[in-house]
């Protein structure tokens, strides 16, 4: 593994591909207000989600492999361990949640929203992808607050709790855990549409090869896929806790929770400074969705993995940022201690830029896996793939060059700083008659 981090990334585009990407990204930027104008009326995203379609499983460039995490994974030296999970002060969490209850980003800046999609060049693999998305989306609202059938199997809650995590393996999800629902990361357009007091987390790995050409079309129709796949295998596994005598009621992709807060709780991953969760196993390579229950489920523990740590001495992300939009260290906010990132300087980047997520494509846990990593830190003292083009090397979509370790693509104020763009990012209730962006 260490001998492949040091060759050129197998992935980089020859000068002919990235002018096809270059040309790809300007005409995706001269459509994006009609595409944002088409995905915004009703009638025509009805007729795009219902068009036919390849199911996701059978396009090998989009695909999320089938099949569950089961490696075990090693525990970290003792320099690289911090806490299990994250670093949390329970108390300075609830007066957060008192004083200001969180809100869905999609109705909190929809403002924000409305005047930035339509310069997005994400619309397009939005666009295309909507079938993709919205199929299995449709299903899940329709069969999402189902009674069931037959009274609880008297089960013990460990057996239970196996039997479920061997269902959501057999379906190929990723990555399955359980944590206690917390009113505190329920946002508050969604008070009250829990079912239990149990919150199961299934992670879905997404396509490798596709998110190693991030940033790109491709890759952002991949992460979109991703989610479809996911929220079709989550409605499964509701139905067969539902079988089971409980309720169940998986939400959709987009989201009426928290997620990573219960993924990290569930001992799924650790927080990673470019605040995504970083899973043993794919790095933050994969999508996040929930469904909570009255199931009698055993909760899972928090893990310290030694991802922190790992985070610490790679900064990788830090570096190569393209507007130095994450911090290189942590600070308490809302009673977690956590990389807090710019999101008024990452938000616009990212609509404008193919979906950018250069964080992600960076991370050596993403690229090689957490046991690899920790191999070359063993032995070496070295982050694996650090300061080679394999890991840190990218196509920027935006001019066409091939970016390597040190080099940093100028982005002009006219992307971070888009005309009519206003981002507070202290805002913490909508406006008065503020509408969901979605709605």
């Amino acid at each position: 593994m260490a001998d492949k981090s040091t060759s050129a990334s197998p992935y980089r585009r020859s000068p002919r591909q990235r002018r096809l990407q270059r040309l790809g990204h300007r005409i995706a930027e001269r459509l994006a207000p009609q595409l944002f104008a088409v995905a915004m009326n009703p009638r025509w995203a009805v007729l795009l989600s219902r068009r036919p379609f390849l199911p996701t499983r059978a396009v090998r460039r989009l695909r999320s492999p089938a099949r569950a995490w089961t490696e075990p994974v090693p525990a970290p030296p003792e320099e690289l361990r911090t806490v299990p999970g994250i670093q949390l002060d329970p108390r300075a969490q609830q007066l957060a949640f008192e004083q200001a209850p969180l809100h869905d980003f999609f109705r909190l800046h929809a403002d924000t929203l409305r005047t930035l999609m339509p310069k997005a060049t994400i619309m397009a693999p939005h666009v295309t992808t909507l079938a993709r998305v919205e199929t299995p989306t449709e299903n899940l609202k329709e069969r999402q607050d189902i009674e069931p059938t037959r009274p609880p199997v008297l089960t013990a809650p460990a057996k239970l709790t196996a039997q479920m995590k061997r269902e959501a393996a057999a379906l190929g999800i990723s990555g399955c855990g359980v944590a206690v629902h917390d009113p505190k990361y329920t946002f508050a357009e969604y008070v009250g549409n829990a079912v239990g007091d149990r919150v199961v987390i299934c992670i879905q790995e997404q396509n490798f090869d596709a998110t190693q050409r991030i940033p790109s079309h491709r890759s952002e129709e991949a992460a979109l896929s991703t989610y479809g796949e996911l929220e079709d295998r989550l409605v499964a596994l509701a139905e067969w806790l539902r079988s089971q005598g409980y309720r169940a009621r998986p939400e959709t992709y987009l989201s009426e929770s928290m997620v990573i807060p219960y993924a990290v709780a569930a001992g799924l991953g650790q927080l990673g400074l470019n605040g995504q969760l970083l899973t043993p196993y794919a790095g933050s390579r994969c999508r996040i969705n929930i469904l909570t229950t009255n199931a009698p489920l055993d909760a899972d523990e928090p893990v310290d993995y030694g991802l922190e740590g790992v985070c610490d001495r790679c900064q990788i992300c830090v570096r190569r940022c393209p507007v130095g939009a994450i911090p290189n260290r942590r600070k308490e906010s809302r009673g977690v201690t956590k990389a807090k990132l710019n999101t008024k300087r990452c938000l616009p980047l990212m609509v404008q830029s193919s979906g950018c997520s250069i964080c992600m494509k960076t991370c050596p846990v993403q690229r090689y896996g957490l046991d690899a990593v920790l191999t070359e830190y063993e032995s070496s003292g070295r982050i694996l793939g650090k300061d080679t083009d394999d890991l840190e090397g990218f196509d920027w979509p935006v001019d066409g060059r091939h970016y390597g370790p040190g080099e940093t693509p100028h982005v002009p104020e006219s992307v971070t700083q888009p005309p009519s763009f206003a981002f507070d990012p202290d805002r913490k209730t909508p406006p008065e008659g503020q509408t969901n962006f979605l709605s």
